[in-house]
């Protein structure tokens, strides 16, 4: 992830143009009419949204071609994009390595990796770039103009004026270099940034699954090959290309650049205009030739098989295969179409009314949809998908037959009105429900479109597709019906893909690079093999050299507010029941929260109370089955999720509360609605389903083991830490390994009746208002009516309330094991050193916080990812107070666990950071610190973690006035011999020769292995 940003704007010039041209007559953008020229723009289209209250404004570059986007809309987080139509003819991962290089240095900011470097020079709410099959974007977003006017600036200059030096390239992208740096008589291997991220992406079967899935569904063009980069191919990728890529692809006339939010559109203009595009040397038109065409419609359906990894988690060693049924749909550029489709998805795909859920995934022939299902309209044409993971290859050619029986049940029967009705009600509620990153989410909603000349004025205005969609049902009511025949069942464009697992699959992938590494090495001279040496080398001073990091912008602490915006919170007894209220606009919905203590329950029990939290709305009621509940839920609802709740005291590192939270919202208007399904779950459970049961168990253990690759640091994390804390444990149990196999374990008992008696049990103790709180968040008008529906609710719920929280308190396990290596089938690594320090409340712990952050910046950067070759690396402090170091994709874990060794003696040093390094490290603990909240969450922190407005202020206080000398001090909480390590990955028997560290080697299935 590329976090960063710049200095205060006012403190010197950045170019020399102003940012802003105070002598120019200000422009509102209501004032705008289509025609106006503007600051070397020309206004093409200006419309108003009226159900997100913002005025969109679209503008064509004259001289450059440069296309312009703007939502003016009332939000105080304000985004900004520039982004690319990037469209490779090969699998080297082009588009992806020049994301990275460019983020490298430029002309105005020559130093190195200053993007990274300035993780911590800005109060960005979001700062990112990413490569997609056809676009590469590079969106911020920030509530501080100046902070806007500085990122804006280095953004544009990092893609219109990018450095890329050939080292750069060679750091993000692939290089040979010596396995040991300093020993010319090691092994010439393959190292880079990218090359390692890819081999980490490409060791997650559905990654794979995914990607073969687009790459044959549109052989003719761009997405035949793969964006991200193929291992295998990424070291053919040469230099030249690179820089011709960008020449080419990151020109004006190929630029779409997207601003949001309250800021006014004429100082951006102004900058732009006058920094990069009036004067931009090359005029030429390169547009048309990044077009993607429309793909050619196959005559005949296409089948298609490829291998991947053998999973030895997998519950049932027979079912590790995939399949999906693919058809071909409609240009991304008919916005009525696709909002269809996307209708049609969830009518055919999600929850248990959905018509492929029940013939597909309730029989139980896999493990569940798998993550290809769905309507994917990301691509210049769109696609319909039905997949299912965990499967028989036997089962195959059964499941192609479902698919076609499914299509024309569907055809002759239709859908249930209500169905259709919930869906446009989830619409509905989704329009009105505010987030604080709105502006992000609509970049990412339009910017498909938007990349294919699509009409995203059309794409934004939800309650005119609503309002056609209705029209043409009512106009013909075998509208959608139609649709199924055309798309689904004469659609000859359609693909069967199959996967099943090779176990030689590894060793052949990794033979695969190994011959291309031997061939390169055999044609090199022994002066050219000196040269690799010298440039390891010379790339390693070059990574260390901090100069002309002056050239940086950076806001400062003197920026921030001093208070934070505290929120007025009001307490009632409810029934008995205590009841926090938010009164806060919410644009006509309610949002509730209740937390139940869930601490009387068995060790057994406790084990397994995701599976009961994750069953328990999906069930059925006494009143209603589960069909006809989860379409209630809908109807009513923006949903209702039940889930494990684990709390640390603020104030000591051994007690925490344990319990289940539950949530839910809706429009105002059903607020009644969603109370009574609230009360007939917690006094009309019925859970006595075992066929129902099973189908959820299963589907749930299954996307349980799929994706560990993808969060192999947080695995590694949570393991660490569970061996130094107890209430690491516990929240290890509910999302850790252990988790896991828990699910995996259950999954394959053939007694799924004994599991849901414990479901029961678990239902008979934790569905009681003994010991609960609740929180509304409503608009003050609605407080009332609310408050009154509450009540209604609270004494329908069984029990009697004798108090709002209960705490546990356990002390820390007793050290036996002190680090354990998991053996996972990965070709990348994953590590992460877990220490104990102090509770939140403690002084120290804001400080701690800050030091996390110098730590991932100045420390561990550069020695983990810039000579390491990890994709990533950092250091965080959780709430319960474990310190944690870690890294992911990461070749040289070994390594990188001597560099978390050694933390604590280069923090007490002192000789390798500055104090500003210390202003900075503040800076990046506030950018969260500081976010922006919506309205659905204010209150959330003193409701579900017992965290005050005095208290978070406090806590900000002390970050605010810490300085070197403070960091130096808590430094010593490091030194700790309580710790906890966890390495996921292939199995490396150098963990072993570190005694001191008493390691457990693992297999995946978490059984020890004999040394």
């Amino acid at each position: 992830m590329w976090q960063a940003a710049l200095k205060r704007f006012g403190r010197r010039s950045l170019h020399s143009p102003k940012l802003v041209d105070t002598s120019r007559r200000p422009i509102a953008e209501k004032d705008l009419r289509e025609g106006n020229e503007i600051e070397g723009f020309i206004v093409n289209r200006v419309a108003f949204v009226p159900e997100f209250s913002l005025t969109l404004i679209k503008l064509r570059h004259m001289r450059t071609g440069c296309e312009y986007l703007h939502m003016a809309r009332d939000d105080s987080n304000n985004t900004f994009c520039v982004g690319f139509r990037t469209t490779p003819t090969d699998s080297t991962g082009l588009p992806h390595i020049l994301e990275h290089t460019t983020l490298c240095g430029s002309r105005n900011y020559p130093c190195r990796d200053p993007f990274m470097k300035m993780l911590n020079r800005s109060m960005a709410t979001f700062m990112n770039a990413m490569t997609g099959p056809d676009y590469t974007i590079y969106p911020f977003a920030t509530q501080n103009k100046t902070d806007f006017r500085n990122l804006m600036s280095v953004y544009l200059d990092a893609v219109f004026q990018p450095e890329l030096r050939e080292s750069d390239f060679k750091q993000e992208g692939w290089r040979l270099e010596h396995e040991l740096l300093y020993d010319k008589e090691s092994p010439i291997t393959i190292k880079g940034v990218v090359f390692n991220e890819m081999k980490g992406v490409y060791g997650e079967n559905q990654t794979l699954f995914n990607e073969a899935l687009m790459n044959n569904m549109l052989p003719s063009n761009t997405y035949r090959v793969s964006f991200g980069g193929d291992p295998k191919y990424i070291p053919t990728l040469t230099y030249s290309d690179l820089k011709a890529f960008h020449k080419k692809f990151y020109h004006p006339s190929n630029c779409r650049i997207f601003s949001y939010g309250n800021f006014p559109l004429q100082d951006h203009l102004v900058f732009i205009n006058k920094a990069y595009l009036a004067d931009y040397p090359d005029t030429n038109d390169f547009s048309k030739s990044t077009l993607v065409p429309s793909e050619d419609r196959w005559d005949s359906e296409r089948r298609k098989e490829i291998t991947c990894r053998f999973d030895p988690l997998a519950p049932d060693k027979k079912k590790q295969s995939s399949i999906a049924i693919s058809v071909l749909c409609n240009d991304i550029k008919n916005i009525q179409e696709t909002f269809v489709f996307q209708i049609l998805s969830e009518l055919l795909v999600r929850g248990p009314n959905s018509a492929f859920y029940k013939s597909l995934v309730e029989p139980n022939i896999g493990g569940g949809f798998s993550p290809v299902t769905g309507y994917e309209s990301h691509t210049r044409d769109t696609m319909f998908s039905v997949g299912l993971m965990a499967v028989d290859p036997i089962d195959f050619e059964r499941i192609v037959n479902i698919y076609h029986k499914t299509i024309d049940n569907v055809i002759n029967e239709g859908f249930d009105d209500n169905q259709i009705k919930a869906i446009l009600h989830n619409i509905e509620i989704n329009t009105k429900h505010q987030t604080a990153d709105f502006g992000l989410g609509i970049l990412f909603g339009t910017t498909p479109v938007w990349n294919h000349d699509g009409d995203v004025v059309r794409a934004v205005k939800v309650n005119d597709k609503v309002m056609k969609f209705k029209k043409s049902l009512a106009d013909n009511p075998l509208y959608l019906q139609d649709m199924v025949q055309e798309y689904f069942k004469d659609n000859t464009h359609r693909l069967i893909l199959t996967m099943i697992p090779d176990m030689d699959f590894e060793r052949k992938e990794e033979e695969t690079i190994n011959q291309l590494l031997a061939r390169k090495i055999d044609v090199l001279l022994p002066h050219q093999k000196e040269n690799i040496y010298e440039m390891g080398l010379e790339l390693s001073k070059e990574q260390e050299n901090n100069k002309k990091i002056d050239c940086l912008p950076t806001l400062s602490i003197s920026d921030l507010n001093k208070d934070i915006e505290r929120v007025n919170l009001k307490g009632f007894q409810v029934n008995g029941l205590p009841v926090q209220v938010c009164s806060v606009p919410t644009n006509g919905l309610t949002y509730i929260r209740g937390i139940i203590n869930a601490s009387i329950l068995s060790e057994e029990a406790k084990s397994v109370l995701p599976l009961f939290c994750n069953v328990i709305t999906k069930m059925g009621t006494k009143s209603h089955n589960y069909r006809r509940l989860d379409q209630l839920i809908t109807l009513k609802t923006g949903g209702l999720f039940f889930s494990p709740h684990i709390a640390e005291s603020t104030f000591e590192t051994s007690s925490f509360e344990e319990g289940v939270t539950f949530a839910s919202s809706c429009l105002d208007k059903n607020l009644k609605g969603m109370t009574n399904i609230l009360a007939e779950i917690f006094t009309e459970l019925t859970l006595t389903d075992v066929k129902r049961f099973e189908t959820l168990l299963k589907t749930m253990a299954t996307e349980a083991m799929t994706g560990i690759g993808d969060s192999g640091h947080l695995y590694a994390m949570s393991s660490a830490s569970a061996l130094v804390s107890t209430i690491a444990q516990h929240k290890e149990r509910f999302g850790g390994l252990s988790y896991v196999q828990t699910m995996k374990q259950l999954s394959q008992s053939s007694e799924f009746s004994e599991t849901l008696e414990m479901m029961q049990g678990i239902a008979d103790i934790v569905l009681n208002k003994k010991i609960m709180r609740i929180s509304l968040n409503v608009s003050p008008e609605s407080e009332e009516k609310s408050l009154s529906a509450l009540d209604e609710m609270i004494g329908k719920f069984p029990g009697d309330h004798k108090m709002p929280f209960k705490l546990t308190k356990k002390e820390k396990p007793v050290q036996k094991i002190k680090g354990y290596h998991y053996i996972f089938p990965f070709q990348v690594n994953y590590a992460a050193l877990s220490i104990p320090t102090v509770e939140y409340a403690h002084e120290d712990f804001p400080v701690l916080r800050v030091l996390a952050r110098l730590l991932a910046s100045k420390y561990l950067l550069p020695r983990i990812r810039e000579k390491g070759g990890a994709y990533g690396t950092g250091a965080n402090i959780s709430t319960s107070g474990i310190f944690s170091f870690f890294s992911f994709s990461d070749p040289k874990p070994i390594n990188s666990f001597d560099i978390f060794n050694e933390a604590q003696e280069w923090v007490q040093s002192g000789s390798d950071y500055t104090d500003q390094d210390v202003e900075e490290a503040k800076l990046g603990v506030f950018q969260s610190l500081d976010a922006p909240i919506p309205p659905s969450a204010k209150g959330s922190r003193q409701f579900l973690y017992g965290i005050s407005d005095d208290l978070f202020q406090k806590h900000r206080e002390i970050i605010m006035r810490c300085n070197k000398s403070d960091l130096i001090r808590v430094s010593k909480r490091l030194n700790s011999t309580c710790q906890g390590r966890a390495l996921l990955g292939p199995e490396n028997r150098d963990v072993l020769l570190r005694t001191g560290e008493q390691w457990e080697v693992r297999r995946v299935d978490t059984s020890p292995i004999r040394t």
